[in-house]
């Protein structure tokens, strides 16, 4: 399989969502960005990440939700390493809009979801509306979330059913209700 197989692989395996600096970053590998930046996002802006990323996905009874795996601060060293100087500026954008036009950090938690749901849906709508910048920059904080979660031992062996070495390969297997997708 080569990279381009993979990428496409992790394309449906995230419902063919990732934007194109997503899949750009998967691309590059494992070799810092030429537009590497360190310092760009504070503490603040990591804790408001980790915030969106926990209202994405929340903590449940047998998992622990993005915040308590750490995904600001992932998405702060992803942002900062291997994404653009635009993208990053996308990200900043989408955080203004939280912090600033919403007043996200001293709202109460149902205000939160429902600024983090409004958003998501304008965002997914057919017919959006929306500045492509804050769009775009919220596409990214998704998906490093879902990506940083699910990567994360946590997200694979709490929220996901994992398997270090698996034994023979049955390709169909039906799942009955309530039990956990393969990490």
């Amino acid at each position: 399989m080569n990279r381009r197989e993979a990428m496409k692989g992790v394309g449906l395996l995230f419902g063919s969502a990732l934007s194109v600096s997503t899949l750009a970053v998967f691309q590059q590998g494992c070799t810092r960005s030429k537009n590497a930046v360190a310092g760009v996002f504070s503490d603040e802006d990591a804790g408001l990440m980790a915030e969106i990323g926990d209202i994405i996905i929340p903590e449940t009874s047998d998992s622990p939700g993005a915040k308590a795996v750490g995904i600001g601060t992932f998405m702060v060293k992803m942002l900062e390493d291997c994404y653009s100087q635009e993208d990053r500026e996308k990200v900043s954008e989408a955080l203004d809009y939280f912090e600033r036009k919403r007043d996200f950090s001293s709202s109460p938690a149902a205000e939160q979801v429902a600024a983090v749901s409004e958003l998501d849906s304008q965002v997914y709508a057919k017919e959006s509306k929306l500045d492509e910048s804050l769009s775009g920059g919220y596409k990214i904080i998704k998906e490093l979330t879902l990506f940083g979660y699910f990567s994360s031992e946590a997200g694979a062996t709490q929220a996901l059913r994992y398997e270090l070495v698996p034994g023979h390969y049955d390709g169909c297997v039906d799942l009955k209700p309530g039990d956990k997708a393969w990490a």
